[in-house]
């Protein structure tokens, strides 16, 4: 483990501080929690590695398929089905410093935003451009746009605006073999984003 730390230390910040692990080996699904609570959790990542860019994201992917290590990508950690613990250890790649609005179009309403971004940041920036989000969750406050994609997130205002699958216009995706692919296109119907 310890050449991926160091190859992970040259490619963006990472920890291996007990209490980033920790924290990292769990989010809201009960058994998580429960494991938690009871300082019984199966299973710590080896490191936290926080990348800035989709090319340290690349990085990270490449280095863990070398070094045949379990990968973890984690943000908020506000989900309920286990899908951000470690439960095989390795690394997490925390995309909460993947944060940001890109920019605004307030004439196609198209926003791009990257997915470490929280809800409230969000929803502010959209709001100075007379724009919502309208996507809600119960986790809003503490869940981030990857999260929501990730987990085909719905809210109080999906019967409104839909679920986040209905407002996703296109995706930058770094896949298991650190190739990068964009998705999108025309929008799936005549009303929407021009």
């Amino acid at each position: 483990m310890n050449a991926i730390i160091d190859e992970l230390r040259a490619i963006c910040p990472i920890s291996t501080t007990g209490v980033d692990l920790a924290e990292h080996a769990r989010d809201w699904w009960p058994l998580a929690m429960r494991w938690a609570l009871q300082a019984q959790v199966p299973q710590l990542p080896s490191v936290v590695a926080t990348p800035s860019t989709t090319d340290e994201v690349r990085r990270i992917v490449l280095a863990c398929a070398r070094h045949d290590t379990p990968l973890t990508v984690t943000a908020g950690r506000s989900g309920v089905s286990g899908a951000s613990v470690p439960l095989f250890g390795g690394v997490v790649l925390d995309t909460t410093h993947l944060r940001g609005v890109v920019s605004v179009d307030r004439t196609s309403g198209i926003v791009e935003v990257l997915p470490g971004t929280f809800g409230p940041d969000l929803e502010r920036a959209v709001n100075e451009h007379g724009l919502t989000v309208g996507h809600f969750p119960q986790s809003f406050d503490i869940s981030t746009v990857g999260g929501w994609v990730a987990c085909h997130g719905a809210g109080q205002f999906s019967t409104r605006y839909g679920k986040i699958h209905d407002m996703v216009v296109g995706l930058e995706v770094v896949l298991a073999d650190g190739s990068v692919i964009r998705t999108g296109g025309a929008p799936a119907a005549a009303h929407g984003p021009d």
